[in-house]
C-alpha cells in the first residue's frame, strides 16, 4: 500500500497563530450578532409596514378572508349540484 501525503507531512510543524485564530472567532461571533439584530430589525419593520398598510384597506384582511371562503363555499356546493343533474338527466336519458 502506498503512503499517502498526509502521513508524510510533520503535523508538529502546523502551528497557526492562536491570538488571531482567537480574534477571528472574536469578530466571527460579533459579526453574528450583529447580523442577527440586523435580520431581527429587518423583521419587524416589515411587519410594522405591512400592519399599518392593511389597516388603511377600506375593506379589513379577515373580512376579505371570510368573504373569499364564501365564495368558494358556493362555487362547491354549486359544482356539486351541476354534477348530481348532469348524472341525473344522464341517467334518465340512458334508460
Amino acid at each position: 500500500m502506498a503512503d499517502s501525503t498526509f502521513s508524510k507531512i510533520s503535523w508538529t510543524e502546523f502551528r497557526p497563530n492562536r491570538s488571531r485564530l482567537t480574534a477571528g472567532a472574536g469578530l466571527a461571533g460579533i459579526g453574528m450578532v450583529v447580523a442577527t439584530a440586523g435580520v431581527g430589525l429587518l423583521v419587524y419593520e416589515l411587519a410594522r409596514a405591512g400592519r399599518n398598510w392593511t389597516g388603511s384597506w377600506e375593506v379589513p384582511p379577515t373580512e376579505l378572508a371570510h368573504r373569499a371562503f364564501r365564495q368558494a363555499q358556493t362555487a362547491t356546493q354549486s359544482a356539486a349540484r351541476a354534477g348530481r343533474d348532469a348524472w341525473s338527466t344522464y341517467e334518465e336519458g340512458a334508460s
